[in-house]
């Protein structure tokens, strides 16, 4: 800095502390500017690698906003549905993507997903319930798929949705299906023979038998008993993953098949030293129903409660119609161990038994709920349950009654 100005005169005090405070906020203010683009080449950079990270992702990526609009898909969803972005971007996902049930019912994104999604809940479909993406030439593949809200500043504005093609999958489960339907057919012949013979030397039809034998053979036919239902359970579950179930639904008197059921169990139930009540409310409707496959699921789900109340409690069965008086309720309320909270989420998944319970019951196999969920599900019905550990649970089971201006064919 000249200590003269212009015309050859010294500077002031004054002047010079104007020019030296000139030339400080002169060099802050390029030192800003560089900040700002070392800031703003970090941004773009940053952005490169989000993109391309987005860009890599191998399972497919759908980002719309809390309308439903897509606002961005990434390239493997582009090779997955032969859709291409610029054909995407911009329209509503509830007519560009379609998804599909199982049996081809179409899915409404905004009763089923948007709808959930929006109110800050998430969608999931996997390989034991999966949804079918229609591509653009109109083929359909499985998928499992998540769809999760997007938030800010704890505002939901909008959601993502991220999917996989899982036919290798479902390939996969259906061979290792036919193959325990196969192996569950074959073993039911010999366990059969094991049964009948058995059968035979305990009611004394070749003899008298000693007092061991006779324990030996009671427990031999228990165990192939057990054998024989944990085969027609895979069986069941078999044809259901198969589709080969049929139900044969027919006007059903829901109250007398419950009766029945409760007749079958009562060995049980006096052994525990079980108080059963039941309360049916008269002049009830009959229901549309497969009364072979409800009796199963009824059998299941108060076998449950027998089986996981500690000895001396209560089990109280109630069959009314619904406020709407368009399906009848049954409600099973027992006082016995409860559903942990945290597993409460798999209780109608196969194989699954909750942790409370292996010890208290190692007999079990995990399929009778599944089971149960399935063929109510399939009844048009519904099937929930409420459940606090060490003091019991309540399952409900809910079918629509016959109309009977429109009976069932």
């Amino acid at each position: 800095m000249k200590n003269v100005n212009a015309l050859g005169q010294p500077y002031s005090d004054r002047e010079l502390k104007g020019l030296k405070d000139l030339e400080i906020a002169q060099a802050t203010i390029l030192q800003t500017l560089q900040e700002n683009k070392r800031e703003s080449k970090n941004i773009l950079q940053k952005t490169a690698i989000d993109e391309a990270v987005l860009e890599s992702i191998g399972d497919g990526l759908v980002v719309m906003d809390k309308l439903g609009v897509i606002t961005y898909v990434n390239p493997a969803l582009e090779r997955m549905v032969g859709w291409t972005s610029d054909e995407i971007i911009g329209n509503s996902i509830v007519d560009t993507l379609i998804l599909e049930k199982e049996k081809g019912e179409k899915v409404s994104y905004n009763e089923e997903i948007l709808s959930k999604v929006l109110a800050g809940g998430i969608v999931v479909a996997d390989l034991t319930n999966p949804f079918y993406h229609v591509r653009k030439d109109k083929s359909t593949f499985p998928i499992s798929t998540t769809v999760s809200p997007i938030l800010l500043e704890g505002e939901i504005i909008g959601a993502v949705m991220t999917f996989r093609d899982i036919t290798k999958e479902k390939e996969i489960d259906k061979t290792k299906t036919e193959f325990v339907s196969l192996a569950s057919h074959q073993l039911r012949t010999p366990l059969s023979t094991i049964n009948w013979y058995t059968e035979m030397l305990l009611s004394g039809d070749v003899g008298v038998l000693t007092e061991d034998q006779v324990k030996y053979l009671k427990e031999i036919y228990r165990g192939s008993r057990r054998m024989v239902s944990l085969v027609n359970a895979l069986l069941s579950v078999s044809r259901m993953d198969l589709g080969t179930f049929v139900l044969e639904p027919e006007p059903t008197d829901f109250a007398q098949l419950i009766q029945n059921v409760i007749t079958e169990q009562q060995f049980h139930i006096g052994r525990k030293m079980l108080v059963v009540s039941s309360t049916f409310q008269e002049s009830l409707p009959l229901i549309n129903a497969d009364p072979k496959l409800l009796s199963m699921v009824v059998q299941n789900v108060l076998s449950n409660a027998v089986k996981y109340t500690p000895d001396e409690g209560s089990i109280d069965l109630t069959l009314a119609l619904t406020p709407n008086k368009e399906a009848i309720r049954l409600t099973i309320v027992d006082t016995g161990y409860g559903i942990p909270k945290k597993q409460q989420g798999q209780i109608f998944t196969k194989l699954f038994r909750a942790d409370n319970v292996r010890e208290k019951e190692t007999e079990g196999t995990g399929l009778g709920l599944y089971i149960a969920k399935t063929i109510i599900d399939n009844s048009e019905g519904k099937l929930w349950f409420e459940s606090e550990e060490n003091k019991g649970t309540t399952f409900y089971l809910e079918l629509k009654v016959v109309d009977s201006a429109h009976p069932p064919a």
